[in-house]
């Protein structure tokens, strides 16, 4: 049987199974659910788009992160840039304000400190103040909804601004991602950042001792030799026509991770639909389950897989509508790049993963400046016809 596995997890199509871990947090739980339903509709869209650009690659994202970054940015955005995003986000049905407070409610939830699993959750707004004038209102948002840092910086330092941000990334993720800013450009005005990092060990963890090699079939038909993570108990798993599932949950089951695999056409990913069959077709039995020991990384640039899914006008430099987050002298802003990072290890103990998502924003440079100051030449003509009545050379002094 050939061993690709889609890894539900990481990928944060969860549920938190234990309502009563939400009894802290002042929020209608099912308000929440319906809006993390309409963000996984999402994230498989996303998920989707990334497979498709075919690079023969393991795919990690983490779609929380995807639409925390892109959710703040709604915050800034307006006019057909706003109605893109929120319709690409299925978040056109709700309003800034009531959005906003969702995702703070759920944001809560995910990160209660109950001790274990462990989802710590930043974010943070890098900006030039001389490039840039932000919005008090965008500000005050950001920080009341999302915890959102802001932090000034010198980007005509270039160098010391770009390690300044990559080392808050760095200590948001525990060290697990070092960089996401590559370069800062003189066009750029500002990053909005999300980062996140989570750890949790397996409900019931797996014995070092039966871990056993053996090859594993990739994609392309070629195999090479790993080590799996086995066990032989009771386990909640789903089997249909189209796939099967082992879904494991990690200590408290407040997070669990899906491995799901196709029994044939083993490339093509299952659908939200699919997935939720699986879910509801779960079942508590004894199983053999056995899945490889696993370190995945992935960095990736968004914009073409955005693009795909409706939102444009974001990135157009002359047209993109970010007045509602701040002005700027030196142009119009737009979104110039949104980069995404993430690092997932699985193994007998359980998973430790981070993300980190990045958008950049930048302004048109200045219109050309025409200034004949030196030798020119002029033609002067009949629009119409396009006959020449003047010709001329200037390149000395004139009366």
């Amino acid at each position: 049987m050939k061993n690709v596995l889609l890894i539900l997890g990481f990928i944060f199509m969860f549920s938190c199974t234990k309502q009563e871990d939400s009894q802290n947090v002042n929020v209608d739980i099912n308000s929440v659910v319906t809006l993390t339903d309409k963000q996984n509709q999402f994230a498989w869209d996303v998920f989707q788009e990334e497979l498709k650009k075919g690079e023969n690659k393991n795919i990690l994202i983490s779609p929380l992160s995807i639409q925390t970054a892109l959710t703040m940015a709604v915050n800034g955005a307006g006019g057909k840039t706003l109605e893109e995003m929120k319709k690409m986000l299925y978040s056109d049905n709700y309003t800034n304000e009531d959005l906003n407070k969702l995702y703070q409610s759920m944001i809560e939830i995910l990160t209660q400190k109950s001790g274990h699993p462990t989802l710590l959750f930043e974010n943070g707004y890098f900006y030039d103040l001389a490039r840039i004038t932000v919005k008090e209102n965008f500000k005050k948002v950001l920080k009341d909804h999302y915890d959102c840092i802001f932090e000034e910086e010198n980007f005509s330092d270039a160098d010391g601004a770009k390690n300044n941000i990559n080392a808050w990334v760095e200590e948001k993720t525990n060290g697990k991602i070092d960089k996401i800013v590559e370069a800062i450009k003189p066009l750029d005005v500002a990053f909005l950042i999300n980062a996140l990092y989570f750890k949790a060990d397996w409900a019931n963890g797996f014995s070092q001792d039966l871990t056993y090699q053996a090859n594993f079939n990739k994609a392309d038909g070629k195999e090479f030799l790993t080590k799996f993570v086995n066990a032989d108990r009771n386990f909640s798993y789903a089997v249909n026509d189209k796939f099967i599932m082992a879904d494991i949950p990690f200590k408290d089951s407040t997070y669990s991770v899906s491995f799901i695999s196709r029994k044939n056409d083993y490339s093509t990913p299952p659908d939200v639909n699919d997935y939720k069959k699986l879910l509801e077709q779960v079942k508590y039995d004894r199983a053999f389950v056995a899945f490889p020991k696993m370190k995945l990384e992935y960095k990736t640039g968004l914009i073409p897989s955005l693009q795909n899914l409706g939102m444009l006008e974001a990135f157009k430099p002359y047209t993109a509508d970010f007045s509602t987050m701040g002005t700027s002298t030196l142009g119009n802003i737009y979104i110039s790049q949104v980069e995404h990072k993430s690092v997932l290890e699985i193994d007998e103990k359980g998973a430790e993963g981070a993300a980190v998502t990045s958008i950049g924003f930048s302004v048109t440079s200045a219109p050309p400046s025409l200034i004949f100051d030196h030798p020119y030449f002029l033609v002067l003509r009949h629009i119409g016809t396009g006959s020449i009545i003047f010709m001329g050379y200037v390149g000395y002094e004139m009366n």
